[in-house]
């Protein structure tokens, strides 16, 4: 019998990924051209769009802009802080520009977020938006990510500004149509599977070693690699979610950790031939950081952190996954 998370707060999809920015027209552009993600929304993030606005519980006024874009079934979020006290510019203070938080969408912001400060997670930032919208970030530091609780306005108010202005075709070489998996950086696989699971009922967990012979042709930055590493995979609505931990060699989970902690590391696209999606990549001006093959599939880690703010990862799901090592719960 399947067992049944413990979690008062039940996440069923995550909605959005956001990356905290300096410049959101400029990384919008970017996107547009590079991935062919797009059209953006570009929003001034204020009154009246956004009122009621607190800063870890006190009344706070500040300004933002935000950019939308849908990938697939995944929205994709830019965020640059204008003026005033917000968890974006902490953020950009302490890490620079990069992966920000999860979205969790929720019916009633105000209950959820009672329950989670209940389990020792505050409230960090919250408001209200439009008619009926609602938000409040979390940082649930067990699961090294911050999650936005939001409930989406009926109706939106406020100027909006379109990139690209009218329609056309993106010139990006590789577009790309889902955003298929995100992805933490961690220290112990196991130990945060098991507090995704009893905090926001986020799972079952399949757990794998990732090393030689499963793993070949491994590489790190252009020269031969030796890299292992455990990772934790489940699919929370249609994109699944990786818990990714380093065993021995040099490797970007590492490297991520050792300038930011623990914490959002990467988001992915399956691709159909890995080999010529590098190729292209590497042509475009972005090298690769990691790669290896599994069977008949591989992976590809990309530093595009100068132009979309992010590591990127591609990758071709082999026809076979390797044996599952353990599983939680």
């Amino acid at each position: 019998m399947a067992q049944v998370s413990p979690a008062k707060v039940k996440t069923k999809r995550i909605t959005q990924v956001a990356i905290a920015v300096h410049d959101v027209p400029k990384v919008a552009e970017n996107y547009w051209n590079i991935l062919g993600i797009g059209p953006w929304e570009i929003y001034d993030w204020e009154y009246p769009l956004v009122r009621d606005r607190k800063y870890y519980g006190k009344p706070a006024l500040a300004r933002e802009r935000i950019g939308f874009a849908q990938v697939g079934a995944m929205q994709l979020e830019l965020v640059q802080p204008v003026d005033g006290p917000s968890i974006y510019g902490d953020f950009l203070e302490e890490h620079g520009e990069g992966l920000h938080h999860l979205q969790l969408p929720v019916e009633d912001v105000d209950r959820v977020a009672q329950i989670l400060a209940k389990q020792g997670f505050p409230d960090m930032q919250g408001g209200h938006s439009g008619d009926t919208g609602a938000y409040s970030y979390v940082d649930i530091k067990p699961l090294h990510t911050i999650w936005e609780l939001a409930r989406e306005p009926k109706t939106k108010v406020g100027k909006v500004t379109r990139y690209p202005e009218s329609e056309e075709t993106s010139p990006a070489k590789i577009k790309v149509k889902n955003i298929d998996q995100v992805a933490i950086a961690v220290r112990d696989v196991p130990k945060v599977a098991e507090n995704h699971w009893n905090i926001l009922g986020i799972g079952p967990w399949e757990i794998y070693e990732v090393k030689p012979p499963i793993l070949y042709d491994r590489n790190y930055h252009g020269k031969a690699g030796n890299f292992t590493y455990w990772l934790a995979l489940t699919m929370v609505g249609p994109v699944q979610l990786e818990l990714a931990q380093p065993i021995s060699g040099d490797n970007v989970y590492s490297d991520f950790m050792a300038e930011h902690g623990e914490g959002l590391h990467h988001i992915a696209f399956i691709v159909d031939d890995i080999n010529k999606t590098t190729q292209i990549m590497n042509q475009e001006g972005f090298p690769t950081l990691m790669g290896g093959g599994f069977s008949d599939g591989g992976f590809a880690y990309y530093d595009t952190r100068q132009s979309l703010k992010i590591i990127l990862e591609a990758f071709q799901v082999p026809k076979a996954m390797p044996p599952v090592t353990a599983r939680y719960p």
